[in-house]
């Protein structure tokens, strides 16, 4: 599991547009001494960076023909790269969002506080001591305290700092997530907030559903599912059970989305015909250029 590979900098808004530019000139950009130059970011920022595209799953490190480490896109940051390369869209941020609390090895933090930290507010202190305990629960060594603490105060700022009106679009410090609302902005505090519905797309939940009737290989889930389940909707956005039942039923409403709704007996279940999420964004992607 990666702990505090991040060098304490968060992913920034425009930094995978220049991941992207830079990597698709050259494979081995990370690799290369001068990166830092090339791209006009610091030393510990170029390392920061190499960690986020994996990280968010944008790209993939494997090795090309003469066993040298390169990056490559993967099929989602294909999908980026060509419809919303800036991550100006609310469905790119959500999916970002999807990515990265979904990746358990890659960023542990994110998805423990995200899918298994239960408090809807915890100090500080409250929220290092459970990281802390879970994080002896998944690995054989200890992580230094200090690691952790780092990889909790990068979250709240990715998730908090904002953009203001007079930045220059170059000296952006807002993170693409900072947009979704999803934690309140508090000193002493970490307090998940349920984002605004115009933030939280159908297409970016859907999306989300996908990935997870993927991962699982199911086509079906019920109510109180998708509320309690890792990687749904009710943990990911931290959507409560009205929210979620709304969503389902506007999702049965649009012919654009292959569910229908069951009710019986009290119990609320979305059948799926279940298509390739990459397929269903880059539908998405393209129903938004259109309008």
């Amino acid at each position: 599991m990666k702990f505090g590979h991040h060098q304490s900098f968060y992913l920034r808004m425009n930094w995978l547009s220049k991941a992207i530019k830079m990597t698709q000139e050259d494979e081995r950009f990370f690799f290369d001494e001068f990166a830092f130059e090339k791209i006009g970011l610091g030393k510990n920022m170029v390392k920061s960076l190499r960690y986020w595209v994996v990280a968010t799953t944008v790209m993939e490190e494997v090795k090309n023909e003469e066993r040298q480490s390169i990056h490559r896109l993967t099929p989602i940051g294909r999908l980026i790269a060509e419809y919303d390369r800036f991550a100006r869209l609310p469905i790119t941020a959500a999916v970002l969002h999807t990515l990265l609390v979904s990746n358990k090895e890659g960023a542990p933090t994110w998805y423990w506080f995200f899918n298994e930290h239960t408090q809807r507010s915890t100090s500080n202190e409250e929220l290092l001591s459970a990281l802390i305990d879970w994080s002896s629960t998944q690995l054989a060594r200890s992580i230094s305290p200090n690691t952790l603490k780092r990889d909790l105060d990068c979250m709240k700022q990715m998730y908090t700092v904002s953009v203001r009106h007079n930045d220059d679009p170059e000296d952006i410090v807002a993170s693409p997530l900072s947009g979704l609302g999803m934690l309140i902005e508090s000193k002493e505090h970490f307090i998940k907030h349920s984002p605004e519905d115009r933030l939280i797309e159908l297409d970016a939940l859907y999306f989300a559903l996908l990935r997870y009737c993927e991962v699982n290989q199911v086509d079906s889930v019920t109510l109180e599912e998708l509320l309690v389940k890792p990687l749904l909707w009710g943990k990911l956005f931290h959507l409560s059970s009205n929210r979620i039942l709304n969503t389902m039923e506007l999702l049965q409403a649009s012919t654009d989305y292959p569910v229908r709704l069951i009710r019986t007996n009290q119990l609320n279940v979305l059948n799926i015909d279940v298509e390739d999420s990459n397929a269903f964004l880059k539908k998405a992607y393209k129903w938004k250029a259109g309008r």
